[in-house]
């Protein structure tokens, strides 16, 4: 009978035995790992080690060598039951250096509701589409179009901005589907006067009486990320020499749960997708989808809109004929944005136009000119050119509004995309590879020459009777450099859907128009083609500005030669200088070490199976056997880890 006192020790025991069996392991094992997983290592090998210690001891529960023993094994039992958990997780995860193990403080209850939340967003839209007719067999091609917008719609937040950017895909999508997922611009189902008057007024700090002479409460246009109204400001709130008619964005409520909830949702089926699908591997869609939800974001705070608005005015003011609307800082905040009033059509208003008199060609011509002088020139752009976004004037003023959605591009990265159209327009397969390791960071492992070929096969299959090259193939240019393990920046994937926006509007204009012959027209404008006078002229200025290097030369020589006469020059070779090659002589390494122990392991235990003497586990069964057995179920798991590996790898 085992009397209050030794159970009271053997819980004290069992207790600060597991945390000093755990730590004891941790640190034996010696590379950090998750706190978690440890402690459930140590609860089953001190468990072990009790067990163990009980049928060596007869279950003698006050002996001091019952309770030695129990920590002695459970240690072992922990350090071997930690590594089956490491074996047991997928290869990679471990690898987290010194973030491993380290404790990150959540309310459990707000982390699993942030993991359901995207099931509970996927199952609404799915909800959605149903009662739309969507999932019908019923639904006819034609229905199609208009039930997918309506789904959309009724889904709101980032699901809308999905469908305004499939609006413009006019190469993806039949023309019904374009002009269907269009009305997503402007044509969301508005939040009553009850709902955002409060919210306006919260934002600019009093009654809205206070701040407009008059205010229309009907939406000009209702979006998905916000409603514009119609206003005019009381005199003493604008000047005497500046319109007071302006328009009020005011950003929906609820928008930003909402669009924290889908961006949890667009990135976890990116994620699966780039897991679980070929196409994953070569272009990245959790990467594309971060740059987009990102973009959504910094739309939805109006200080940015505001700030993208002087920036472009700075850089348009040394072109005529094309304008950004004022912004009044005064009355706008991260979620309203007041600014000028604009009535004017949209550019690709025909009956508009037509009743103008304005010139196509004019106006293509000085949109694009607009464009490429932000893109190339100021390095700050207008990234959302959709029609409904560019606006035109009675006297012919080009009006670019809603600013949500900016570029930048440096210095260096316009003359690569320069030299990248110009070599793509020149159908140059050589120079356009050039241009793109100018721009994107290559692997030392790409097969140039498979690359030339392939990127001749693209030109010849997108360059027109013309000459020219659309915008839109170098979104497959994109995919075609993923096949080859070249990833391109987050700023060129911005650039490349602005010129496929900007085309496509362009194209509304002017069929014919081609984007990158225009760009190349530009680039010859800006810069002129090659002459003498221009050669020496370039030449001069290279020469300046290597001049405080070229003033060194003369000094590295004569110390390198001094060096050498007096056999004092030597060469350091940094062996395995690449990351790459570290981790292939990793591999192999951990791998023969791995194999090594699992034949000493396997023997061990074979040997082991062949002694006789020993303890007895239970009556019956000696320790010898235990081990024996456990020695060869080991190696046996180790080495079938090293062959998993060979085979996943493709060698064999």
């Amino acid at each position: 009978m085992i009397s209050t006192m030794t159970v009271f020790v053997w819980i004290l025991t069992v207790t600060l035995g597991w945390l000093l069996v755990t730590g004891i392991a941790g640190r034996l094992l010696g590379a950090r790992r998750g706190w978690v997983a440890l402690s459930l290592a140590g609860v089953g090998g001190l468990g072990a080690g009790v067990v163990v210690a009980g049928e060596l001891s007869d279950w003698d529960w006050a002996s001091l060598d019952m309770v030695a023993v129990s920590l002695g094994l459970g240690v072992l039992f922990t350090m071997t039951l930690a590594l089956a958990i490491d074996l047991a997780a997928p290869v990679g995860t471990l690898a987290q250096g010194r973030s491993a193990g380290l404790v990150t403080i959540r309310n459990p209850m707000s982390a699993a509701r942030d993991e359901i939340a995207p099931f509970r967003r996927y199952r609404e839209v799915l909800a959605i589409a149903r009662r739309e007719g969507m999932l019908s067999r019923k639904a006819t091609h034609d229905q199609l179009p208009t039930g997918v917008r309506r789904t959309l719609e009724s889904a709101g937040g980032i699901f809308v901005k999905l469908g305004q950017v499939a609006s413009t895909r006019s190469d993806v999508l039949p023309s019904a589907w374009c002009d269907e997922l269009a009305l997503l611009r402007s044509s969301a189902e508005p939040q009553p006067e009850a709902v955002i008057r409060p919210h306006l007024e919260e934002q600019l700090g009093r009654p809205a009486e206070q701040v407009f002479e008059s205010f229309d409460w009907t939406p000009l246009a209702s979006a998905s990320m916000a409603q514009v109204y119609r206003a005019k400001l009381r005199s003493d709130d604008s000047t005497s020499d500046e319109t007071s008619d302006v328009v009020v964005k005011v950003q929906r409520t609820g928008l930003a749960e909402t669009v924290a909830v889908d961006r949890a949702a667009i990135i976890q089926l990116a994620r699966l997708v780039q897991r679980r699908t070929p196409l994953g591997l070569s272009v990245q869609p959790e990467d594309l989808a971060l740059e987009f939800v990102e973009g959504v974001e910094e739309e939805l705070d109006f200080t940015r809109e505001a700030q993208n608005g002087v920036e472009l005015a700075a850089g348009l003011a040394d072109i005529d004929g094309i304008r950004v609307p004022k912004v009044y800082s005064d009355h706008s905040t991260s979620k309203v944005l007041t600014e000028e009033f604009v009535a004017a059509p949209t550019i690709v208003d025909d009956a508009a136009l037509a009743s103008l008199g304005l010139s196509r060609t004019d106006i293509a011509d000085r949109l694009i000119s607009a464009f490429l002088h932000q893109i190339f020139e100021v390095g700050v752009f207008h990234a959302d050119p959709h029609p409904g976004n560019i606006l035109i004037e009675p006297d012919g003023t080009i009006v670019l509004i809603d600013l949500g959605a900016v570029g930048r591009i440096g210095p260096r990265q316009r003359a690569a995309v320069l030299e990248l159209l110009a070599s793509a327009s020149a159908g140059d397969a050589i120079a356009l590879r050039q241009a793109l390791e100018q721009i994107a960071l290559f692997d030392r492992d790409v097969d140039t020459r498979a690359l030339d070929a392939a990127l001749e096969t693209f030109l010849g299959r997108n360059m027109t009777s013309g000459g020219g090259i659309t915008a839109t193939a170098f979104e497959d240019l994109a995919a075609l450099i993923g096949d080859f393990g070249i990833r391109l920046p987050r700023w060129f994937g911005t650039l490349s859907r602005t010129m496929v926006s900007l085309e496509g509007t362009l194209k509304i204009i002017d069929p014919d128009f081609s984007l990158v012959d225009a760009a190349r027209r530009h680039a010859e404008a800006r810069f002129g083609r090659p002459t003498v006078g221009g050669l020496k002229d370039s030449v001069e200025k290279e020469l300046l500005q290597q001049l405080p290097r070229l003033r060194r030369v003369p000094e590295r020589v004569d110390e390198l030669l001094s060096r050498a006469v007096g056999g004092q020059l030597t060469a350091k070779v940094s062996v395995l200088s690449d990351e790459r090659d570290v981790r292939l002589i990793s591999k192999l390494v951990d791998r023969l070490v791995l194999a090594m122990i699992a034949a000493a392991t396997g023997v061990g235990g074979a040997i082991l199976l062949g002694v006789d003497l020993g303890p007895t586990f239970g009556g019956s069964v000696s320790i010898n056997e235990i081990l024996g057995y456990f020695g060869i179920a080991a190696a046996s798991v180790l080495a079938l880890r090293v062959v998993a590996g060979i085979v996943r790898d493709g060698v064999v």
